[in-house]
């Protein structure tokens, strides 16, 4: 088994509740440009150490704290080491950078296929990522949300921006999120419907093609007309830029 490296090794004592500690270290995050600015963020990140995520009370507040800690999770690494090219080449990155929370390890591809996903298959994966009775398991939301896919950032160019989430006003993040990007990724021209790659690439999550046109028409007034027509559609899928984006300005 490859072995993980822990962005934050050196634990410190929590002086934040667990979704305003993650909120302040992807606000950190944000602001790095080189690893020797890294100093507050391996601290903030150290407290992650004394939070029990099976703890945190209720769907919204479980979200928004796995959200901030992949998108900065994915921060600490592109600062410490950054990337270049196709984020297809480095796809063992997902497994290897790691977070300790409480007592575990949470790699990328495990916060959010085995956590927020609530340990669905990663695309082109054979198995779960986590195993049963991995206590990790008691830290997922009690049903996967398909809206996080328009917030989680893997540092490609066809990704979504980052945002900061709160637990209190998380729904309204969410949808703003999903809207902005399926609105900028979704094409109708006539009977032909381009749908974002990503709804194929998840389509676990999504559901079939009919259920996929219905969810983007909740956010898409064009599609919201075919919808209320009934019009058969012809659905494709946009291309995804896997090439690794700059870091986003602060």
């Amino acid at each position: 088994m490859a072995r993980v490296r822990i962005l934050n090794p050196a634990a410190a004592p929590a002086e934040l509740d667990a979704v305003a500690l993650s909120r302040e270290i992807l606000a950190e995050a944000r602001t790095i440009e080189e690893p020797e600015q890294c100093t507050r963020l391996d601290a903030l990140a150290g407290q992650l150490h004394a939070i029990a995520p099976e703890r945190i009370e209720g769907d919204d507040a479980r979200i928004a704290f796995w959200l901030n800690l992949y998108n900065a999770l994915m921060l600490h690494c592109l600062c410490l080491e950054p990337l270049r090219g196709s984020l297809l080449w480095h796809l063992r990155l997902f497994d290897r950078i790691a977070y300790r929370v409480g007592e575990h390890e949470f790699p990328l591809n495990l916060i959010e296929n085995g956590i927020l996903r609530r340990n669905r298959r990663a695309p082109l994966r054979l198995r779960r990522p986590l195993r049963a009775g991995d206590p990790r398991l008691a830290a997922t939301p009690s049903t996967p949300d398909p809206r996080v896919h328009f917030a989680l950032n893997c540092a490609a160019a066809s990704c979504p921006p980052i945002a900061v989430y709160d637990s209190r006003k998380l729904d309204s993040q969410l949808e703003l999120a999903t809207a902005a990007y399926l609105r900028n990724e979704t094409v109708v021209e006539g009977k032909r419907v381009r749908l974002p790659r990503l709804m194929r690439i998840y389509h676990r999550d999504f559901g079939s093609r009919d259920e996929q046109l219905a969810f983007a028409a909740r956010y898409v007034p064009a599609l919201a007309a075919i919808a209320a027509e009934r019009r058969r559609v012809r659905i494709r899928y946009g291309r995804f830029d896997w090439t690794v984006a700059p870091r986003p300005s602060r």
